[in-house]
């Protein structure tokens, strides 16, 4: 069962006011996210999750109602970071930082081409951001790209020219990523970056040391690519009853779909399953395992 003293905040804070305050607990995923999953696999360690549903980077930039990244590291620095209810430091603290999703959903169909110069803007904000949580103290950075959601429904369901514009932005979008947190990383001292990267592999970047990509054989693409072996049903579907479930505790077994929620890659039209997000938490305790 989801612990509210454990994860002091996560999703069903929505951005207002104090987000260590009492609040319900939501996951989109019909069970524990990634972020609880990882949680749990690392052990001995507390979730802060400050996400916000519907969040872009910049809101100025890709607009969206929700509160943005800007807003929620604004409520970091003023409830979180000197707050007696957390302990942290830089040397026990990793910040996951998991935008471009909604930023590349929100604007694909109407950014000139694979939104190159829309992106370059939206990942400058972006990096300006990661800075002040820098300036706080952050030095340990894990950065999830963007899944591939162009082989989810909200992409199929397109028609092929569309999806085709869809996965050429979440490429550009990760791509201008990657190159940004490489940027970044090496100007900073005593700095430690992983770019997860949901298609394909994994960057780490440490001050002072080689960088290096780590293969995986947990990415999204290849989950697709080979579901049954995973134990999936479908690569792309998803069932209306469990998306309509909010909980972050595992949800109970629906007739009208093919099998449990585990039988599914995807939550709905666009957010990966609790299942899916247990493989990306795995994946991502074995990024953790090169960063000394």
């Amino acid at each position: 069962m989801c612990d509210e003293l454990r994860w002091l905040a996560t999703n069903g804070w929505y951005g207002h006011g104090d987000p260590l305050a009492s609040h319900k607990i939501v996951c989109t995923t019909a069970g524990p996210n990634w972020a609880i999953s990882l949680t749990d696999l690392v052990g001995h360690s507390t979730l802060i999750d400050l996400a916000v549903s519907g969040a872009v980077s910049d809101s100025d930039i890709i607009k969206s109602q929700a509160v943005d990244f800007r807003g929620q590291t604004t409520a970091f620095l003023n409830y979180v970071a000197r707050s007696p209810k957390v302990s942290w430091t830089s040397r026990n603290a990793i910040f996951t930082i998991t935008f471009g999703t909604n930023d590349v959903n929100l604007s694909y169909k109407n950014a000139q081409g694979n939104g190159t110069s829309l992106y370059s803007k939206d990942l400058t904000s972006y990096f300006n951001t990661v800075n002040k949580l820098y300036n706080a103290g952050a030095r340990q950075f894990v950065f999830n790209n963007v899944v591939p959601f162009d082989r989810a429904q909200v992409g199929i369901s397109q028609g092929k020219k569309l999806a085709a514009k869809l996965k050429d932005n979440i490429n550009e979008f990760n791509s201008q990523l990657a190159a940004k947190v490489a940027s970044y990383c090496s100007s900073k001292r005593g700095i430690t970056c992983i770019v997860f990267d949901t298609r394909e592999s994994a960057f780490v970047f440490q001050a002072n040391r080689p960088s290096q990509l780590v293969d995986k054989d947990t990415t999204f693409a290849k989950v697709m690519d080979n579901y049954a072996a995973y134990g999936f049903a479908t690569p792309s579907g998803y069932c209306a009853a469990y998306a309509k479930q909010r909980t972050c505790d595992v949800v109970s077994q629906d007739r009208s779909c093919l099998g449990p929620i585990s039988s599914y890659v995807w939550w709905n039209d666009l957010h990966p399953s609790c299942a899916a997000d247990l493989i990306w938490a795995k994946g991502l305790k074995v990024q953790l395992s090169y960063v000394s």
